[in-house]
């Protein structure tokens, strides 16, 4: 590299990374929400048995569910279009992550409703909580997980891209389009 590219590279680093450490430590903890949100989603089936336990499990995976939502939205209003008032630019870059999280999102509280539901009902232990519907929306549920979980880790990475957070020729190219 010559030394004019290298001042144009460190000059272009400098402006960039004023989003950068806060949009990345948000990202991180996005990370974590999202690791444990999974790992209660593999592991709670063996809380079953544990009445208490199975429901306050629940309790806080919904928690940490809303929680990643709710953080994926404020690194949504931080970007510049959402700023400048363009909306539509971010929903349109990101509707197949929020289609997949808007999925996820009803079939869980649907699978965990009814799951809760079951439970509460089956006072004894010869009782089958698993009846087919609950087998079926137990399947729609975890079938939901995957694509949410690639579709919140994408947006996660992608909002960490700096052409979210300045003026930018791509920015520049989406708001043509869009006015």
């Amino acid at each position: 590299m010559s030394k004019q590219q290298l001042e144009l590279f460190s000059a272009s680093a400098n402006k960039s990374t004023n989003h950068s450490a806060p949009m990345l430590r948000m990202a991180l903890i996005q990370f974590f929400l999202m690791v444990t949100d999974l790992a209660i989603t593999i592991f709670v089936d063996d809380l079953r048995h544990v009445r208490v336990n199975f429901i306050s499990v629940y309790l806080v995976q919904y928690i940490l569910l809303a929680t990643n939502t709710i953080l994926l939205f404020i690194r949504f209003t931080h970007t510049f279009p959402f700023r400048a008032g363009m909306v539509s630019i971010m929903t349109k870059e990101f509707e197949g992550h929020l289609v997949a999280i808007l999925v996820y999102h009803v079939a869980f509280f649907a699978c965990r409703a009814v799951g809760v539901v079951n439970m509460l009902r089956c006072q004894d232990a010869r009782c089958n909580p698993w009846v087919d519907q609950y087998k079926a929306l137990y399947i729609f549920y975890r079938a939901a997980a995957i694509p949410q979980y690639y579709a919140f880790k994408t947006a996660i990475i992608r909002l960490c891209e700096s052409k979210y957070y300045k003026d930018s020729p791509w920015l520049r190219h989406k708001m043509r389009g869009a006015a």
